[in-house]
């Protein structure tokens, strides 16, 4: 899933899945293609308009007529995505609503991959050695995902692996996963213990032993699909191959609930399931995409939800015949990967996550995924995953973290100061490509009290610097009124009115984040101070013509705004106060969360 942006309708590239329109007349038009009916469909322009191309993707299933788009014409994107979402839903009660569905709950707690950290080679010394580093540091994960590499494989004499046994690979695990997981919660106070799997099984299927039907699909990727190729794809090609020992539907079930209810006897909490948009290319002779997509899903949906409470995470999985099919486990990857040697995918990664949270953040929750901190751009990629609303976790090799960067995303119980819808386009970056203009990428977002907005230097070319603004304005929530914003990287705060902008510059993968909470009666929290998300850390103010009484979600140096003295209260605690003007920074020495009482007179 990448986003375009231009003004030439010959321009929207084949495989378009949603379209968002600026008219002359400054109203917009939303595009969105479906696949609920036997057709999948998807947009694409040329010399002579717009077309609309429908497929099931398989010659033996043909049909005369399917839903085939959405149109919406509004003025407010963020009102239009939400209330046209609603308005397909209720047409369409088998496509889901992201708001109806509950996060994952390690959403809420820092998390590690193994990823990054060694790709296929992960064993379980590599797990343990992954885990003790982090505690060395004083920063420990609360759950993980042992990612691919960990499986029981057989090679076909055609070169493709696949599964082969629902146990872990016996030289890399010879205890299996339990004595791992069983560590991993007790030594190292995880939560939760998730692994990895693809759709079918592995990148190319699943072996017949394994006691289902498996059929050897020829993988059949239709012009337009081909010719949006993935940006890894030698390394697909390797995975992939030809031919798919793919599980028939009518075995999807079975196959789901046996892997899965193997893993939870281990102790496993959640799996990351990927390569699901390949069902594309395998559904010839097997009732079309649609349909596969849709048995597969329902599936593993029923099998996480038995196996796992429903804690699930879409990977490879942005084609819009799985997106308006996640009814009840939606939490999605919503981009490639993190790509740690490619300095030109940094930018794009959070464009693309931003752009496709606008229309399908209405269906799913997206996740941006994981990141390492030592890496030169940690700090834009951190910046990103603060503002995302998605969960937040690290792909850091042992004895390879930067502190700092974890302390600003993590608090010291190890939950993270999450925002709470996701991370989208600011309505002045909708119709313009970041990456390659030079205009600053902005991601709005917000908080249980006030919103956020981070600018970005999108561009990966040093010297590169671009000039941009940030204003209350930027955020639908707020209105007319004063507020404050307050600068994380620049440590300041500044009073502004609704429509103000404060201008910015930035220079290559630089970026800012901005925390903006409306003044009222001359006061305004903003929350703990060193966090990237500083304002998610207030879970409630409540306020009285005598002062504010603050719920926190941990201690730590606390921002308000109050031109007169203050007196701020832990229990019976006083709690000590310095005063910058009107900005305030309150210690707060509890561990945990925590409740504050500051109350103000006009005179000291």
């Amino acid at each position: 899933m990448v986003p375009t942006a231009g003004v030439d309708v010959a321009g929207i590239p084949p495989e378009t899945q949603v379209l968002l329109i600026e008219r002359g007349d400054g109203r917009l038009v939303l595009i969105a293609p479906l696949a609920i009916g036997p057709m999948r469909f998807a947009l694409r322009g040329g010399t002579n308009g717009l077309t609309l191309i429908g497929t099931t993707g398989d010659p033996w299933t043909l049909t005369s007529a399917a839903p085939a788009c959405l149109v919406a014409i509004g003025d407010c994107p963020y009102t239009m995505w939400r209330e046209a979402a609603a308005a397909l839903a209720a047409v369409y009660p088998e496509v889901g609503l992201a708001r109806a569905v509950r996060r994952p709950a390690m959403a809420d707690w820092l998390g590690w991959c193994t990823w990054d950290a060694f790709y296929q080679e992960v064993d379980e010394t590599r797990v343990m050695s992954g885990l003790e580093s982090f505690r060395r540091v004083g920063c420990l994960p609360r759950w993980m995902i042992l990612d691919d590499g960990w499986l029981s494989l057989t090679t076909t004499a055609t070169g493709e692996r696949r599964l082969a046994d629902f146990a872990p690979d016996a030289v890399k695990f010879p205890t299996g996963l339990a004595p791992l997981i069983a560590r991993a919660k007790q030594e190292f106070g995880l939560h939760e213990f998730w692994v990895w799997h693809a759709f079918g099984g592995y990148w190319g299927g699943a072996d017949a032993r394994l006691g289902f039907d498996v059929r050897d699909q020829l993988r059949r990727l239709d012009a337009a699909i081909a010719s949006n190729p993935p940006d890894n794809a030698d390394w697909m090609e390797q995975c992939w191959g030809d031919i798919v020992g793919t599980i028939e539907p009518k075995d999807a079930a079975a196959f789901f609930a046996g892997l899965h209810a193997s893993l939870a006897a281990a102790g496993v909490d959640g799996v990351k399931v990927d390569n699901q948009a390949s069902v594309e290319g395998l559904a010839h002779g097997l009732g079309g995409r649609v349909a596969m997509m849709r048995a597969y899903h329902a599936a593993l949906e029923a099998s996480t939800a038995l196996n796992f409470r429903g804690n699930l995470i879409n990977c490879m999985s942005c084609s819009n015949d799985m997106l308006y099919a996640s009814r009840a486990s939606n939490c999605t990857r919503t981009s490639t990967d993190f790509w740690p040697k490619r300095p030109d995918s940094h930018g794009l990664h959070l464009y693309t996550n931003a752009a496709v949270g606008g229309w399908f953040g209405e269906f799913v929750h997206p996740d941006w995924d994981s990141f390492q901190t030592t890496h030169p751009a940690a700090w834009f990629h951190a910046a990103g995953r603060a503002v995302s609303g998605g969960p937040i976790y690290i792909g850091d090799k042992p004895d390879s973290h930067d502190v700092a960067v974890l302390r600003a995303i993590a608090l010291r119980d190890g939950s993270v100061s999450r925002c709470l819808d996701p991370g989208r386009l600011a309505r002045d970056c909708l119709f313009h490509d970041p990456v390659r203009e030079a205009l600053l990428l902005k991601i709005i977002n917000r908080n249980h009290c006030g919103t956020v907005v981070a600018a970005f230097n999108s561009h990966h070319d040093q010297g590169s610097n671009i000039a941009g603004a940030i204003s209350p304005q930027d955020h639908p929530n707020n209105g007319v009124g004063d507020y404050v914003m307050w600068f994380h990287r620049q440590a300041c705060a500044k009073q502004v009115s609704y429509a103000q902008r404060v201008p910015l510059s930035l220079t290559a993968l630089e970026w800012e984040i901005a925390t903006i909470v409306p003044l009222i009666a001359g006061t305004a929290v903003i929350g703990l101070e060193g966090l990237l998300n500083c304002g998610g850390a207030l879970r409630s103010v409540e306020r009285s013509n005598a002062g504010v009484h603050l719920v926190l979600a941990d201690g730590g140096c606390l921002l308000m705004w109050h031109a007169g003295p203050v007196i701020a209260m832990l229990g019976s605690a006083l709690l000590k106060v310095t005063s910058h003007g009107a900005l305030k920074r309150i210690i707060v020495p509890a561990m945990g969360a925590c409740q504050v009482d500051i109350t103000w007179k006009e005179s000291p």
